[in-house]
Formats: structure tokens, C-alpha cells, sequence
């Protein structure tokens, strides 16, 4: 159903011009992962990309980094506007990713896990990414829950925790 929405030219456009950029984010984002891993890394995936806004914000903190969507008219738009030379794009489902198991160090998906399957596409995040990798998921809201198998109640937890966290600090 989520490709339908996307599909149009003219939606893809008007999805590049009125998409918030989240820049102070992502830079929030990297500083923690700094305190993880060394970065550069080797590989980031934006999985769920849209027209490569939050895309290219990773560009600076990795080798190489690849933008996902089911969406031609998306995809297209990100080639044309959101040009880096160690970013490309590649059309796919969320739950199928074009990459080697073990392959990743970071995987996030800016204000689009929302139209995953979301156990197909935690599995898939866990068999692409590395041991140590981290998996990063942005979202407009703040009720989101996850669930993945036997760690779903702990992966509610986390969630609750910050929420907890966002509401103190606002």
C-alpha cells in the first residue's frame, strides 16, 4: 500500500519540498555513535529514503551510504537533488535488502518505519548490520512501540524510557 502513495511524480515533488530536513538530529545521532564506533564508518544504510534528505546528512560520517525505497518518482528525485559522491540510492522493499548479512554499520529510517512490516524489517536491519552496528529509527511521533521476538517487551521498555526522557526535557 505504501508504494501507491509515492508512486505519483508530482507527490515525490512536493514530498522533496515540504519534508522537514532533520539536520540537528542527525548530527545528535552521530556524536553518539561516535562514542561506539570510529567514523568514519564503512557503510550506512537510510532505509525507507524518500528523496534523500536525511540520506545525505550521513554522507560526511561514512565511506559509503546507501538510500532505500520501494519508490521510482522517490528515488529519482533523490538521484537528481540530493547528489553526494559516496551516496547512492537502490530500489527495494524495507524487508528485503540488497546487501550482505553482517555488512553494515549503521541503519536508520528517517519518518518511514511506519510503513514497514515491522518484524520482517527488524530481522532484516539485524541480519545486515554487523556485530556492534547500530540501528536508528526516526519518527514524527512518540507512541511508537516495536516488537521482535523474544525482545519485544524489552524493546517496549526502551521505548518507554524515551518517551520519558523527551517529555521531561520539553
Amino acid at each position: 500500500m505504501a508504494v501507491r502513495l509515492f508512486e505519483d511524480k508530482d507527490h515525490a515533488a512536493k514530498y522533496l519540498k515540504y519534508r522537514v530536513t532533520p539536520n540537528e538530529v542527525v548530527s545528535e545521532i552521530m556524536g553518539l555513535l561516535k562514542k561506539r564506533m570510529p567514523l568514519p564508518g564503512k557503510l550506512a544504510v537510510d532505509v525507507g529514503c524518500g528523496s534523500g534528505q536525511g540520506t545525505v546528512l550521513l554522507a560526511p560520517y561514512f565511506t559509503q551510504v546507501i538510500g532505500t525505497d520501494i519508490s521510482p518518482a522517490q528515488l529519482e528525485n533523490a538521484q537528481v537533488n540530493q547528489k553526494c559522491d559516496n551516496v547512492s540510492y537502490r530500489q527495494c522493499p524495507a524487508e528485503e535488502l540488497p546487501l550482505e548479512s553482517g555488512s553494515v554499520d549503521l541503519v536508520t529510517s528517517m519518518t518511514a518505519a511506519h510503513w514497514f512490516d515491522r518484524p520482517r524489517f527488524l530481522e532484516e536491519a539485524g541480519r545486515v548490520l554487523r556485530g556492534g552496528g547500530c540501528l536508528v529509527l526516526l519518527s514524527y511521533a512518540m507512541d511508537m512501540y516495536l516488537e521482535y521476538g523474544d525482545v519485544t517487551e524489552k524493546l517496549k521498555q526502551v521505548c518507554k524510557e524515551v518517551r520519558t526522557v523527551l517529555h521531561t526535557c520539553i
